[in-house]
């Protein structure tokens, strides 16, 4: 159902942001993993003990403690966000905007073939960066830290992260099947996960804003109940659930609507 070539072209022209990310995730976890020592974390807790940081770039003493109240509330979702909008965008949205799309129509390459190709492929994307961030964690920490990152909860924390991208990639995708400029399906695509990640930010500032997370999604990559190993099942499913549910919408309005070309 999906076209070859078509899936070449765009894992070609999209590979440069891919790698670009993927290596800046690396980067984050090499550096992290080098630095790390409870003796430095025990000083990071006293520095920002009453601080607006206390509640954001602490742990709880271990290198996976570490990297969850750091790396994975800033870093794993930031950077990997941006990707998502500038694919998302460029996907589908974008070549309708600048006419590309009306090439690709004229031959035999139809709707669904270029939306599930397209689709595929953010999705592989997706699950290649956060595949090689965990191979590089995983051996830089024992290179770095043996013996000191759980790996099992490591992995874990990436399916997590993973599937939260996944549910943004699939906000980012559908807008970008149903607008036909890059204006206004970034409008959403963007709009939406950078509103996510603010109040998800807002409310690590302090206790009385707990009410917010039923504003955001960032509440179902919960990474202190993936430290505890417990109750993190269910947000995973739901987070798999709206990404299913959305980029199959945003597949059958893009074959549907009406198209300028």
């Amino acid at each position: 159902m999906i076209s070859i070539p078509y899936f070449k072209y765009i894992t070609k022209s999209n590979l440069k942001f891919l790698a670009a990310f993927t290596i800046v995730l690396c980067i984050f976890l090499i550096v992290m993993t080098n630095v790390f020592t409870p003796a430095i974390m025990t000083d990071t807790q006293a520095g920002l003990s009453g601080t607006l940081l206390e509640n954001i770039l602490t742990g709880n003493g271990t290198l996976i403690g570490f990297m969850a109240n750091s790396f994975y509330a800033l870093m794993a979702i930031l950077f990997p966000m941006v990707y998502s909008i500038l694919v998302g965008n460029r996907l589908i949205a974008e070549k309708i905007d600048k006419g590309y799309l009306a090439g690709f129509l004229s031959t035999p390459v139809t709707r669904l073939k270029i939306v599930l190709s397209s689709a595929l492929y953010f999705i592989l994307s997706l699950a290649v960066m956060w595949g090689i961030v965990s191979a590089t964690g995983i051996f830089f920490a024992d290179m770095f830290q043996p013996d000191a990152l759980d790996i099992e909860i490591f992995l874990k924390m990436n399916l997590g992260v993973f599937l939260y991208h996944l549910t943004i990639s699939s906000i980012c995708f559908c807008s970008s099947c149903i607008f036909n400029t890059s204006k206004n399906s970034l409008i959403p695509g963007a709009g939406i996960p950078l509103y996510f990640f603010v109040i998800s930010l807002i409310i690590k500032l302090s206790d009385s804003l707990d009410f917010l997370k039923y504003f955001t999604l960032n509440t179902l990559f919960d990474t202190q109940k993936i430290l505890d190993d417990n109750g993190y099942l269910p947000s995973f499913i739901i987070m798999l659930s709206i990404s299913i549910v959305l980029y199959i919408t945003g597949t059958i309005i893009f074959t549907k609507k009406d198209l300028p070309l």
